[in-house]
C-alpha cells in the first residue's frame, strides 16, 4: 500500500511542495506527523496575513459605495417618485452617475439586488423600468420583498460592478 500526504502553498519566493511518502502501510512516526501538521498550521496562518501591498489597495470609498480592486460595491439607493417605476428610474440614474464618476457604466454591472415594497404587485412595473437600463446582457439579479421605514419608498437597489 502506498499513500501520500502533500502540502502546497504560495510563498513570496515561489511555490513549494512538501511530500511525505510511506509504503507497505507504514505510518509516519508521531514526531514527523506533528512536525508536518505544525508546519501546515504555520503556513496557513501566514497565508491569512495580507501583505503590505494588499493593505494599501483594499477598500476605498467611492461615490455611493466602496471599491475593492476593480469591483465596486454600492450602498442600497432609492429615488424619489410617485410610483415604483419612477423610483426605479431615479435610482438607476443615481447608480449610473456613480459608475460614470469612476470611469465605468451600467454595462459593467455584475449583480443587482432589488428590494421592493410590494414584490408581487409592483414587480411588472419595476421590470419595465429596469429593462430601460439593461437592454441586453442584463446582470444577475435578485428581487426581494422588503418593509421600508416609510410608506413612500417603493424600491431600493444595490449593485456590484466591474470598474476598468
Amino acid at each position: 500500500m502506498r499513500w501520500y500526504v502533500s502540502l502546497e502553498f504560495q510563498a513570496e519566493a515561489g511555490t513549494r511542495r512538501t511530500v511525505y511518502t510511506s509504503s507497505k502501510g507504514d505510518l509516519l512516526n508521531m514526531k514527523r506527523r506533528r512536525e508536518f501538521l505544525a508546519g501546515a498550521a504555520g503556513l496557513a496562518a501566514g497565508a491569512a496575513v495580507p501583505s503590505k501591498a494588499a493593505a494599501t489597495s483594499g477598500k476605498v470609498k467611492a461615490p455611493g459605495g466602496y471599491k475593492v480592486g476593480n469591483l465596486y460595491y454600492s450602498s442600497g439607493l432609492s429615488g424619489k417618485g410617485a410610483d415604483i417605476k419612477e423610483q426605479t428610474i431615479a435610482t438607476l440614474k443615481k447608480h449610473q452617475e456613480n459608475l460614470e464618476a469612476q470611469g465605468s457604466s451600467l454595462d459593467n454591472v455584475i449583480k443587482v439586488t432589488a428590494f421592493l415594497a410590494d414584490v408581487k404587485g409592483e414587480k411588472p412595473a419595476f421590470n419595465a423600468a429596469y429593462a430601460e437600463f439593461f437592454k441586453k446582457d442584463a446582470p444577475a439579479r435578485t428581487a426581494l420583498g422588503a418593509i421600508f421605514p416609510d410608506t413612500e419608498t417603493r424600491v431600493e437597489i444595490e449593485l456590484v460592478a466591474w470598474v476598468p
